[in-house]
Order: C-alpha cells, then structure tokens, then sequence
C-alpha cells in the first residue's frame, strides 16, 4: 500500500494571471500559501487485471477492465490520465478522498493530480522530486486533458508552503517567502474562510476570462494588471511591511476580480461579503476562480466572533484551519513505513482501504471453527507477541465472558501470553521460542484450537507451539499480515490482511477480535432462540 497527501492552496493575490492566455504576453504573479487540507490517494495492489476507482467524495466505485476503453468523465479524468502516464493498467485499487468538498475555490484539482503523481510515480519506482510533481501535474491537467484552468494549484501544492509564483512563456518559478514564525502566525491569526454552500465550475469561468483575455478585452486585462500589482504589494508587506494593509489590497482585488468574469460573484456573494464588512472585516474575497466554494476574510482577530456569529447565521460554515509547509508527500511507502505526518483522515482512508480487502468468507469459517469448538467444549489458546500479546489477552477475556449469553458459560480461553512466571521460567531455562509450546504440552487435547497472532508471520515461538497443535491434533487458525510468512504454512485458516503496515495489521486483527466474538456471540444466542 501507498498513501500520499498533497494541500489545498489560499491565494492571496493574482489569482487569473496565471492562465497561459495573459502571462505568456504579460507574464503573471501569484501570492500563495498552502493549507492544512489534503487530497489523499491510497494505492494498494489487488489481484487481477482489473484497476478499481473508489472515490469518497462523489460516491462512486467503478471496476475499469480495459482503462483504454473506460469512458471516465468529471471526477476520474484525472486519475485515468494519471495511470495511463505511468502504464498502470492493471492490479491496483485507488481510494480517494479530500478533506474539502469538490469545487471550493482551494485549487483542488491540482492537489488531486500532485497526489495521484505522487502515489502513482512511487509505485511505479519513480522518486519525483517537488518540481517534476508540479510539473507533471500541470502536463495532465492542461495539456493531456486540456482543462483552461491556471498554472498556480500544482505548483503550491508540490511544493507547499508559503510561496511567490511566476509565471512567463518560458515557464513557472516557485519562490519561497521565508517568515520568521511570528509574523506567519499573525498573519494566520487574521484570517478566517467560510464555506458558502455552494460549489462552482471554474473550468467555466476561466474560460470565459480567457476568451475575454485572448481578445483583448481591455477592462479585463486592466483588471488583470491591477491584481498582478496587488500580488507584488503583497508579498512587500507580508515580508517587512503592516500585516493588516494586505486586508485592505485584498479587498482591491476582489473588486478587480469581479471585471473579471460576471460569474465570479452574485447578490448572495455580495451580501456575505458585505456582512463580513460591516462587522469588522477588513478585506476578503471568494477563493478560485470565483461563483462559489470558500469565502475568505481577512479581518482583526478582535472581530472574528462577530464576524463568525453573523455568517453562521445566514447559513456559512466556517472552516478551521492552519498554514503546512509540507507539499506534496508520501505519507505510507510500499514497505509500510510513515514517512511523514499522516493526517486522521489519511490514516482512516488507508484502514479503509485495507479493511475493504478482507477475506469475509474466511470471517465466516473462522467464526463456525469456533462455535463447533464451543459445542464440543474445547479449550481455545491464544498467543501473541508485543502488540499481538496484547490483542491475545484481549480475545481470550471477549472469549470468556462477552460470549455468554442467558447464564451459560463463555468459552474455556486461555491466553499463553498472560503467566509471566511461567512463561520466563520457559525462556530462561530453555529458550524464548519455547514459552508457549512449553504450556501446551501440560494442556493441549486433540480438538482443541489454538489460534497463533503474529503480524509478520514469522514469530519462531508462535512457529513452534503451532505446529505441536498440529502434532496434537488441535485446530489451528493464524492471524497475520504482509505476505503471511511461516505461519501460512502450519495454520488450518491464516487470515492474512493485505497490508504490510504493522499498525494497520494489528488494528484489523482487534477489530478482527471483535467480530468474530460478536458473530459468535450472536450464534450462541440463536442456538438458543434468543432475540
């Protein structure tokens, strides 16, 4: 599995000089800072030749046979391009999911193309760096797809952070703005974005700017001018200057940026911007290209209660967030090591993604497995390392007691990982691989199950005690993750989770602990024609 996340931009000025139609005769500038909002692609292998597209934010999960053939339209453009680039066209599920809905104004689809470059490019053994990410990005959206969108949402998120972009015919450079912490939290600290309810196609408004751009309609190339100067203004303030005068250009520039297009606002919009205003705000703007998405106010943090109490009123839901500096990453490589700050959701979605993989069929034999044991009245072991000593403990006292219904007893479990004395007696006298065999032989019979947790598979001590159940006559079932290691070989069930993050593997198999009581629970009480 491989997880990456790349951050929704806020610009702050020259938004619309970046559209090739105006900077490759003008050249563009944009003020940008990313946020902590992140599209997230999880990648994971699957059997088969087959690609499957699971996105969270439309709802929609689609089995792609041929990816050549597959009319995908909106949503899964990007994705289709993104894996045809890399030649991937078989044998991987991908999992999307944003942490802001579709059509803000954050520049999300640039985060959806970095983190599909980012997710795809690592697994097919290309180790991106921050520029080729952006670049690659822009080369879908704008030349593969043909979207008339800017240059500005790739770069910011590629490289995160806050950043001045230039744009010319010769290309894009990305120049960091260093800010002592200070004077980024300040700046943060005016800032507020509301969330308006409604979406909106920024594919068609930038194309209406840029017909009007190509034609030289000089009200909107005046305008245009103005917010690349605002943009440049900007960055002198945030650097040396009054951090409460960029409230002020930013609302100079939203009344530029509605010359722009008759679609970047509406008497909805103006009405919230207006009551932002009239309660302390000192600029702001609607985010993107404009018609929707995020309203964006930048006011003293004196005001923010009262400028948060009467928006929420008239339907915005406010969005709390920070600046992040992190840009496109790699959060989870394919050996399944963290390689940088995973967020609730990323995590969550990787979980997801894993769980969504699962044997259910195996689920099902594992739990009869049990219930036959339970009418036979067999004993049920369980043993575990570290982590999995835990989740052993775990299982025998659901085993035990959560089982039981209408007065009769739970199961005979006895976990191999809880007599500290005897289990050290074993590994000092003996040996550490010892420390379970060693208590089966007192009490093992044939039937019994016993049931070895090792997330790697290859615990010699968990090896060992499960194949004298097998000598034994036991039953025996493995729960494991990667590719099963030695336990598959010398367990009659190995549920195996197809991940090889040991955080996640040990997270399914408590979850695993809890379902199969529960299923066995629920059997017990039907033998009994309880409700």
């Amino acid at each position: 599995m491989i997880i990456a996340k790349s951050p929704v931009r806020l610009s702050f000025g020259g938004g619309g000089t970046d559209l090739p139609a105006y900077y490759e005769e003008h050249g563009g500038a944009v003020l940008s800072v990313t946020i902590d909002k992140y599209f997230h692609t999880v990648l994971q292998e699957i059997p088969g030749r087959e690609i499957e597209i699971s996105s969270s934010d439309y709802q929609l999960h689609q089995r792609i046979a041929d990816l050549d053939q597959a009319n995908l339209k909106d949503a899964l453009r990007i994705p289709k391009a993104m894996l045809r680039h890399f030649g991937i066209r078989s044998g991987v599920l991908l999992q999307l999911k944003s942490d802001i809905p579709p059509g803000s104004g954050l520049g999300l689809s640039g985060a959806v193309a970095t983190s599909l470059a980012r997710a795809l490019g690592a697994y097919a053994g290309q180790a991106l760096d921050k520029a080729q990410v952006a670049e690659l990005a822009t080369h879908i959206e704008l030349t593969v797809l043909g979207r008339p969108i800017g240059m500005q949402d790739q770069y910011a998120s590629a490289h995160g952070g806050l950043n001045f972009l230039t744009f010319d015919a010769s290309g894009t450079r990305v120049e960091p703005v260093a800010l002592a912490r200070e004077r980024l939290t300040e700046l943060r600290a005016h800032l507020m974005l509301f969330h308006t309810g409604s979406s909106r196609d920024s594919a068609r408004i930038l194309e209406g700017q840029r017909q009007a751009t190509s034609g030289r309609d000089q009200s909107v190339l005046d305008a245009l001018h103005r917010v690349k100067e605002t943009a440049h203004r900007m960055r002198e303030i945030v650097t040396t200057g009054d951090i409460p005068s960029i409230g002020r250009l930013l609302h100079e520039s939203w009344q530029q940026k509605k010359r722009f297009s008759s679609k970047v606002s509406n008497p909805e919009i103006d009405r919230y911007y207006e009551t932002a205003m009239a309660n302390g705000a000192l600029g702001g703007k609607i985010t993107g290209a404009g018609g929707g998405g995020f309203l964006l106010v930048f006011a003293d943090p004196s005001a923010h209660t009262g400028i948060s109490r009467e928006l929420t009123a008239l339907g915005l839901q406010e969005l709390d967030f920070d600046f992040e500096d992190g840009g496109s990453q790699i959060t989870l490589d394919s050996a399944g090591r963290f390689k940088a700050t995973i967020t609730p959701e990323g995590y969550l979605l990787g979980m997801r993604a894993v769980v969504s993989r699962l044997d259910k069929r195996q689920i099902g034999r594992i739990a009869q497995l049990l219930h036959e044991a339970y009418e036979a009245d067999k004993q049920v072991f369980i043993m575990g390392n570290g982590g999995s000593a835990a989740t052993a403990s775990h299982f025998c006292s659901d085993l035990a007691k959560t089982v039981a219904v209408n007065g009769r007893r739970g199961f005979r479990a006895i976990p191999l990982t809880d007599n500290i004395p005897l289990m050290t007696a074993w590994g000092n006298d003996v040996g550490f691989e010892d420390i379970f065999s060693g208590q089966l032989r007192n009490l093992l019979n044939a039937g019994d199950v016993v049931i070895g947790i090792s997330g790697g598979g290859m615990s010699p001590n968990v090896i060992k005690a499960m194949e004298l159940a097998r000598e034994r006559g036991a039953r025996t079932v493995g729960l494991t993750g990667f590719a099963g290691g030695r336990l598959k070989d010398v367990a009659e069930e190995c549920f195996i989770v197809p991940s090889e993050n040991c955080q996640f593997i040990e997270d399914v198999h408590m979850m695993l602990v809890h379902l199969l009581t529960s299923v066995v629970r629920e059997r017990l009480a039907g033998d009994q024609g309880i409700g």
